[in-house]
């Protein structure tokens, strides 16, 4: 019995508990988030928040959605800023470890309080899925893992009263047995987080490559977890320019990435590293071989039993080349998990991913009717927008999450996330939003037929100005159908009446559509390098088919396709 297997089966048993407790709350979803509730207004009753809002004579969760008003990121920035000055009791008694950062869609950073009791509530949801992934899924605790690792954003940063800003790691919150195990049983060190230098923070060679030396040398890899399969794609894509030199690094027990690495880091990852002359010989026979990529990487992890990624709302479209490179390989999907909240957790079998319903108290609005429901009042097949509150001192918080209700387990909803309902573009007065830019290219024929790997829809600012579907994937010929493509996506996107408007006013030209060099270098390294110019994590970054950046036309032009020079316009 080797060490892999008996770190997961620890971890798997120490999960148990939380797993049943998570079983049982199934058939008592109303009083298990009336209890969650009812503990954390009590908690927290002598708060400024608390005290302004009347906790404590807060009696049911209908009490709560009278007296407390849905909020938005807005309504706590003052509160953050007392937070981060150093001030306690503002929005939870329990004193905020450290504020985590995240991006708004539309917005810039924003910082996310964390208490200890938030990171319980997200180990809650963590165990539960970890517990039914390794019981049900035994192959996947044969070997070790590779938990997707963001580069770190920058020097580590303090707040004016000396709270922490951001985790020092993807892992920290997990608990401490957790990090034990995860650590000895991670093939990619945590050092990874650092390994580029911060004057070159946008430009990723380095981590790549550091982070591909690793995975070759685990031969006994069984569990690959990720957010978006566009990370793992953009990290394969990087396999056939660099296996010579990583066979050479392998070999030799050395690390000499294409771009340096700091000093502090670069020893960090070398005190993991050992010669392992045979493993490098075996992967330059099986990468010096005709075969296919996908049987190349069959060979290179013979123990792979599951990867772990994203695949709704647009993560969608890329699960097919994914799923092409590991064709024996189970894919399941993730919940839905947003910085501020743990939403949803897989379980095998399922059609869909289950609330969590033992980690934050939920609410849903109808999309169409504006209506406020319970967890336990939800109908499969509605659509909703999420509402939550946590123990992090967020409260009836608009998590700008959509999601479908796919069907119900017991009386637990079973959820998959839509788009962000606040990813929106508006030039003129049109209104463009993520979800509805998706359904609509989800029903082209013509997008359909060229089953592009990439697709980005975007503001150009010409005279007047208008929309550009940006494509790659599909070949150069293919070209000869983007006239088609533009006159339906023009007529889908007239479904919103605003766009309609703006367009007959001339206010906007019809869309266009344009290839990229399908050879080139990948779009979405090109997103990736986005998000890290507006501080985001690539490891989390969610695709998506509209960006309102006005700047990707020039982001875009060095991968123009030579026959798409000429935009095809209606």
């Amino acid at each position: 019995m080797n060490t892999a297997w008996c770190l997961n089966t620890a971890w798997m048993l120490s999960c148990s508990a939380e797993h049943a407790a998570f079983t049982r709350s199934l058939r008592r979803v109303a009083q298990t988030q009336a209890r969650l509730l009812r503990r954390l207004l009590h908690d927290n009753r002598h708060t400024w928040f608390g005290q302004r809002h009347d906790f404590d004579r807060i009696d049911s969760p209908r009490t709560y959605q009278t007296r407390v008003p849905a909020t938005t990121y807005g309504d706590y920035a003052g509160a953050v800023d007392r937070i981060a000055a150093g001030e306690a009791n503002v929005l939870t008694a329990e004193p905020v470890r450290l504020l985590e950062p995240t991006s708004g869609t539309t917005g810039g950073e924003k910082l996310i309080p964390y208490t200890a009791g938030l990171r319980r509530q997200f180990q809650r949801g963590v165990a539960a899925w970890i517990a039914d992934l390794f019981s049900k899924q035994p192959a996947v605790r044969r070997g070790p893992a590779y938990w997707s690792i963001s580069p770190a954003l920058g020097p580590p940063r303090v707040t004016p009263g000396g709270i922490p800003i951001g985790f020092a790691e993807d892992a920290a919150y997990l608990g401490r047995l957790e990090q034990f195990i995860l650590r000895r049983l991670l093939v990619v060190p945590g050092a990874m987080h650092h390994c580029h230098h911060p004057e070159t923070a946008t430009d990723l060679t380095a981590f790549r490559y550091c982070t591909l030396r690793f995975l070759l040398a685990a031969a006994d890899l069984s569990l690959i977890s990720v957010w978006s399969p566009t990370f793992l794609l953009a990290l394969l894509d990087l396999l056939p320019a660099w296996h010579d030199r990583l066979c050479d690094d392998l070999s030799r027990g050395t690390l000499c990435p294409p771009q340096p690495v700091p000093a502090g880091p670069l020893a960090a990852l070398q005190a993991h590293l050992r010669p392992a002359p045979r493993r490098a010989a075996l992967l330059r026979d099986i990468f010096l071989s005709p075969t296919p990529l996908a049987a190349k990487l069959r060979q290179v992890w013979p123990r792979l039993a599951l990867i772990s990624c994203w695949n709704d709302a647009a993560a969608a479209q890329f699960l097919p080349a994914l799923e092409e490179l590991f064709p024996a390989i189970e894919i399941q999907p993730k919940g839905l998990l947003a910085t501020e909240a743990f939403v949803s957790l897989p379980l095998l079998g399922l059609p869909a991913a289950a609330l969590a319903v033992r980690s934050h108290f939920f609410e849903f609005e109808e999309l169409t009717a504006g209506r406020i429901h319970l967890a336990h009042e939800l109908d499969a097949g509605g659509r909703y927008r999420v509402l939550v509150t946590t123990a992090g001192g967020l409260y009836r918080y608009h998590l700008r999450d959509e999601i479908d209700v796919v069907a119900q387990l017991h009386q637990c909803p079973l959820l998959c996330f839509r788009g962000k309902s606040d990813l929106v573009c508006d030039l003129v007065g049109e209104k463009l939003a993520d979800p509805h830019v998706r359904g609509i290219l989800a029903s082209l024929p013509t997008f359909l037929e060229l089953a592009p790997s990439f697709a980005l829809l975007v503001p150009v600012l010409e005279q007047p100005p208008r929309y550009r579907l940006y494509l790659q994937g599909p070949p150069a010929a293919a070209a000869n159908l983007l006239p088609q493509l533009a006159r339906e996506l023009q007529a889908g996107l007239q479904q919103n009446p605003y766009y309609r408007h703006a367009v007959a006013l001339g206010q906007l030209a019809p869309a266009e559509a344009t290839l990229l060099d399908p050879d080139a270098a990948s779009a979405y390294m090109l997103l990736e390098r986005r998000a890290l110019e507006r501080g985001q994590r690539i490891g989390n970054l969610k695709p998506a088919v509209l960006d309102s950046w006005t700047g990707w036309p020039e982001r875009f032009a060095p991968l123009l396709s030579a026959s798409a020079e000429v935009l095809k316009r209606l």
